[in-house]
């Protein structure tokens, strides 16, 4: 593949080779540097988030050591690659991507099949890496039958009906029994039935019934085919493996219209493989997996440069401005639900995202009592609109917990993981309310619940920081101040945990470290006041004393008398 003046250029058809904007060969010394190019220039966008990188290439090791290998490996890679005037390769803080535009792929040209150019990345494995080898695996497999699919791998099915419209549809393929034991097929149906069933509770997400999804065999069948005979944007397959006594589930999602892998997990299962051994698993699955397929929805929306956006493309793209955190952002996103709503004004999904706008806005200028009831309204409206989605009970709850009526908050928490026990955000907001009531000890277990349920969410801060309240208000200042930093390395600016981390640092009486706490505090919210603790709704007012008079100690203003409850979240 010849360079163009203006282009990297990558070869991963035959062996590994880079060439610079002007011909000149980039000698990328590391293995895992170059598989890294190679997975971020095979995924959708160019892009792929942190963990997933470090569970391909360092899964053998622990986290903190695996997030330590990348953030090296990152930095060697910018060295060779961002050498002109834009840079390649884009780090952020939970993402890596390298921006296509720049750089030619031989392995995503047109081929026309006259010519071989080699094996994909020919020679090349990375020893005891089996995350990076079943990704191998994957992509050889999808270039090799690229040129057509084989007829075989294609069941005689009808195709589903075209009533997604451009919704992303998922397709649950059958798990593959990769374990030469015959007695494990009943486990394999099971959990692929069990994920139908659990991610059906997804309102925004069609799932492919069983009846057709299960006609394909998910260990030999072109995805692309899945996709066209199935109407699915988006195919998840399954395999369970045996490695040495231990048997695990690698499962792998994929973009049914190009089949390239967006995600994958390898899961170990318990040695107790009973119904409720296993529940839990498959929570944790559908949690990861809204996520995953949220965002690369967002993704996809955020792409669209038509002058006129449809009403899901609306919605994606307004979701990601408002992940975005930031109060420019939620104007936008605000923007874009209204002209959905436009368009489609009973729509459950308008209406909640409208709501979950709103409750971004609330929190950011700490509104009033008159402006939550209004966003209560719109989310009991989106309760009539769909009874059966969670995140209107969801959002309604925060409402009544923001309106200091706990009662009500928690039936509506608790109502909405009846209806989706894998949504993390009313896990989270369940154990927000446990410590604002005063019982942080029931609050721990929902948090981590929620931590686990999504670990890359972009409210990730939001939980670890009502994580590092409970350990506070228990008197725990060490795991405080711990969870209090994990938060800020999500959101730098989040005021609350720098709050939490002062008074906790003060609990333990190293007023040094809390003054310098205090510091960053007044560097990243300038306009912080003791007023936004006493915005926080706790039910016993005594909390937001005890934490006003904490930063009051590293400063010389005293501690202001809290005036009536106002809200957080």
């Amino acid at each position: 593949m010849a360079a163009s003046s203006r282009k990297f250029a990558l070869n991963l058809m035959g062996s590994f080779r880079l060439l610079g904007p002007g011909g000149e060969r980039i000698d990328i010394a590391s293995r895992k540097g170059m598989a890294m190019v190679a997975m971020l220039a095979l995924a959708e966008g160019g892009e792929r988030t942190r963990g997933w990188l470090q569970e391909k290439l360092w899964g053998q090791r622990d986290r903190p050591q695996a997030q330590g290998s990348l953030r090296r490996e990152l930095t060697h890679l910018r060295d060779h690659l961002n050498v002109g005037p834009k840079p390649l390769l884009i780090c952020e803080r939970q993402r890596v991507m390298l921006d296509l535009s720049l750089i030619d792929v031989d392995a995503l040209m047109p081929r026309t099949g006259g010519v071989s150019t080699g094996d994909f990345l020919e020679g090349f494995d990375l020893a005891g890496e089996e995350g990076f080898e079943d990704w191998l695996r994957e992509q050889r497999g999808l270039l090799e039958g690229s040129v057509a699919p084989t007829p075989a791998l294609a069941p005689d099915v009808e195709p589903s009906p075209a009533g997604f419209g451009d919704r992303p549809a998922l397709a649950i393929l059958p798990f593959a029994n990769l374990t030469a034991d015959t007695a494990h097929d009943y486990l394999c149906e099971g959990l692929s039935e069990d994920l139908i069933d659990r991610l059906s509770r997804l309102r925004w997400l069609p799932v492919i019934a069983r009846s057709s999804s299960f006609a394909f065999a998910s260990d030999r069948v072109d995805l692309r085919v899945v996709g066209q005979k199935l109407g699915a944007k988006y195919v998840l397959e399954g395999r369970l493996k045996r490695t040495g006594g231990d048997l695990s589930i690698a499962v792998s999602l994929s973009d049914a219209t190009s089949g390239y892998s967006l995600w994958s997990h390898r899961v170990p299962l318990p040695p107790d493989r009973s119904q409720d051994a296993l529940d839990p698993l498959v929570a944790e699955l559908v949690g990861v997996l809204d996520a995953q397929i949220d965002y690369a929805e967002q993704v996809r929306a955020r792409g669209n440069r038509q002058n006129r956006l449809e009403f899901n493309d609306l919605i994606w793209r307004g979701r990601w401005h408002l992940n975005r955190l930031t109060r420019t952002d939620s104007e936008l996103a605000r923007r874009l639900f209204d002209q959905a709503l436009e368009l489609e004004p009973e729509s459950p999904e308008a209406i909640i995202q409208q709501t979950f706008c709103m409750g971004w806005s609330l929190w950011a200028k700490r509104g009033g009592d008159a402006e939550v009831a209004e966003m209560r309204q719109l989310a009991h409206r989106a309760i009539v609109a769909d009874p059966d989605d969670g995140r209107g009970h969801m959002l309604a709850g925060i409402a009544e917990m923001w309106l200091r009526q706990p009662g009500r908050a928690r039936t509506l928490f608790e109502r909405a993981i009846a209806l989706n026990p894998s949504l993390c955000q009313a896990h989270a907001e369940l154990g927000c309310h446990y410590n604002l009531v005063g019982e942080p000890a029931k609050a721990i277990a929902p948090l981590r619940l929620a931590q686990r349920l999504s670990p890359n969410d972009v409210h990730s801060f939001f939980f670890i920081g009502e994580l590092a309240l409970s350990h506070w208000m228990l008197g725990e200042w060490q795991e405080a101040v711990d969870h209090a930093d994990q938060s800020l390395v999500r959101r730098p600016a989040y005021w609350y945990a720098l709050v939490i981390k002062i008074n906790a640092l003060v609990g333990a009486r190293d007023l040094d470290a809390a003054r310098r706490a205090y510091d960053e505090l007044m560097t990243v919210t300038p306009d912080f006041t003791p007023q936004f603790i006493d915005w926080t709704p706790f039910i016993d007012r005594a909390w937001n004393r005890r934490l006003a008079e904490g930063v009051a100690a590293v400063t010389e203003e005293p501690a202001t008398k809290p005036g009536p409850a106002r809200r957080r979240r």
